[in-house]
């Protein structure tokens, strides 16, 4: 994120910061460190950044209420391992990548976990990954249909 939304504490007005920037200052004269201050709204884009402190500075001055702010969501770990495997270009080292972090994520993974991972990359079927691990000896069965990275 690059810009962030801070409200002055001396007078109360929104302001538009950059989020590299250690100080600011605001429009009433007030010198504001932004490592002392909560960052609200954060955004990349410069035009959502003036829009939300025209919103912010309408609702403080009571025009309207003050808009909520966009909670990050945080990514499941499925997501986050494919990913990781998305940039890889060789397929072998993918899939191996992507068993290895299954195993360290749940200590034993299962072929619809596979599928989940396989489903969100696209290149190749589960079944045929897992087929492909267990030929180079990558992976190995501990159990009924639970499979771990050597």
């Amino acid at each position: 994120m690059k810009y962030g939304v801070v409200v002055c504490p001396k007078c109360g007005m929104a302001k538009g910061v950059e989020t590299v920037k250690k100080t600011t200052i605001c429009q009433c004269g007030r010198e504001i460190h932004l490592s002392r201050m909560k960052l609200k709204y954060p955004t990349d884009s410069p035009q959502e950044l003036a829009r939300t402190v025209a919103d912010v500075n309408a609702a403080l001055r009571g025009g309207k209420p003050v808009p909520s702010e966009k909670r990050l969501r945080k990514k499941d770990s499925y997501t986050i391992i494919s990913e990781r495997a998305k940039i890889i270009k060789d397929p072998l080292e993918r899939m191996q990548i992507i068993a290895s972090e299954l195993t360290t994520l749940k200590s034993e993974f299962t072929l619809d976990d596979l599928r989940r991972v396989a489903a969100m990359i696209g290149k190749d079927s589960a079944e045929d990954m897992l087929a492909r691990l267990q030929e180079h000896n990558l992976v190995y069965q501990v159990g009924e249909g639970t499979y771990k990275t050597v």
